[in-house]
């Protein structure tokens, strides 16, 4: 069963561009803030999935009932309220400051290179397909350095546990 979850297009961008979506699709149902709509222009190929996917409804958009917080860019607000008022739903972010104050927040954020450590741990990817994609968020030059140093970490723990 998918567990719910909300996101930043920053997530979403990094997802599509790493070749994470499908791995997020699989384990999520996606609902999105309208103003994280916005920021995903049908210029760009993450934009044009994310349009294509909602047209066909497999993300869905969630309006948040109210603004409590009211910190950082309009997507990671939409989406930071969602998770607010959805406490059972997963933050899905990728910007350091916002991730970080999610989880201050008690909300259960997710970045995409802890993703894909966990999607190793879990053996849904193999140890080239997760370093991988791991550089390919590395030369994007979007995500912290700590965020990619702490995924490393946990895939090379894995490793030894796993005797490779």
């Amino acid at each position: 069963m998918k567990q719910n979850a909300t996101l930043d297009s920053s997530f979403w961008i990094n997802a599509h561009r790493s070749g994470l979506l499908p791995n997020v699709l699989e384990l999520f149902a996606i609902h999105y803030a309208p103003a994280v709509a916005l920021e995903l222009r049908e210029t760009f190929p993450s934009g044009r999935e994310f349009w294509r996917l909602a047209q066909e409804g497999q993300v869905t958009e969630a309006v948040p009932k109210l603004e409590v917080f009211r910190s950082f860019g309009p997507g990671e607000r939409g989406a930071i309220n969602l998770a607010l008022e959805h406490r059972d739903w997963t933050l899905l972010m990728d910007d350091r400051t916002p991730f970080v104050e999610s989880v201050r927040l008690g909300l259960k954020a997710l970045c995409t290179p802890v993703l894909v450590a966990q999607l190793f741990v879990e053996g849904a990817l193999d140890a080239p397909t997760a370093l991988e994609a791991l550089a390919r968020l590395a030369a994007m030059q979007t995500l912290s350095p700590d965020l990619l140093a702490l995924a490393l970490a946990q895939i090379g723990k894995a490793r030894k546990e796993k005797g490779e």
